[in-house]
């Protein structure tokens, strides 16, 4: 089984895309006898090395006195309070993996992680499954932006021009990089521990897509029902339609990548071709 002890680390990762649904996979594969994911969703331990510890302000300081109060358990000690290092980020799967659970974690951002931290992350364990779900980068950006502007991140009044210059930063086009994140995993795991999937189909078909996930994970997915979230998760941009003018520049700028995931996938990215073949032509 993956939940054994002599490997390290967790045995999955679902690395994104942000915005594509993975707080509404995290609630789902929680619920999972067989599974343990940390309480706390995204972790970010591979893409900032720079952090020396999670709790870095006195913001945090009050989560871990609140804790201290109310936890349901200890794990969020050494989370919040401990080193972040190997030895850091392996010790909080260890005890679900003691009891031959097995074990992930959910962070979107490291799908745009590079080769040497894939490199890392397969060094530490080689049988690692991975996990890559995938939206409609036009729609993915738009409800990025719009989660920007809800937590008041954005540094201004949210505008057609204001989307546009901040999509235009590397880190929200480069979480639509589909391809360019295949390429990397591709280069260093087998196919047998890759899974990769489309937010259209957990939309369309939230069992069916439950059922691949737990399939792959190696798990009985039973009445899947059960494990099934009640509804929409972090929802942002309900009745908030993507501008046309928006959509037409974005279409633009992610035709090209939408193609190359139409060279091996049917379905959502022909879908995405066509609505954006449609809207470029339009203008």
């Amino acid at each position: 089984m993956i939940g054994d002890g002599a490997i390290s680390g967790p045995d999955f990762l679902v690395i994104g895309a942000q915005r594509a649904g993975t707080t509404w996979i995290h609630l789902l594969l929680r619920q999972h006898e067989a599974l343990w994911l940390p309480p706390v969703k995204e972790l970010h331990y591979f893409d900032k090395p720079g952090v020396s510890r999670t709790v870095t302000d006195d913001k945090e300081l009050r989560r871990v006195i609140m804790l201290a109060l109310y936890a349901p358990s200890l794990w969020h000690f050494p989370y919040l309070l401990g080193k972040r290092n190997q030895d850091w980020y392996e010790r909080l799967f260890r005890k679900a993996r003691a009891k031959c659970l097995i074990t992930g974690e959910i962070t979107p951002a490291y799908a745009t992680l590079d080769d040497e931290v894939w490199r890392r992350i397969h060094a530490m364990n080689s049988k690692i499954k991975l996990i890559f779900v995938m939206r409609d980068p036009v729609d993915r950006v738009w409800s990025s932006i719009n989660n920007t502007a809800k937590k008041n991140r954005l540094n201004g009044e949210l505008t057609i021009a204001t989307a546009l210059k901040r999509v235009h930063l590397s880190g929200p086009a480069l979480r639509s990089d589909y391809p360019e994140t295949i390429r990397r995993l591709e280069s260093i795991f087998p196919a047998d521990q890759l899974h990769f999937c489309f937010f259209d189909d957990l939309r369309a078909r939230p069992a069916e897509f439950a059922r691949g996930l737990l399939t792959f994970l190696g798990v009985d997915s039973g009445d899947i029902g059960k494990l099934l979230p009640a509804g929409p998760v972090n929802v942002v941009t309900a009745n908030k339609p993507v501008p046309p003018e928006f959509e037409r520049e974005m279409a633009k700028i992610y035709l090209p990548l939408v193609e190359q995931l139409c060279e091996r996938f049917d379905g959502a990215p022909r879908n995405w071709r066509a609505r954006y073949e449609k809207v470029t032509q339009r203008g």
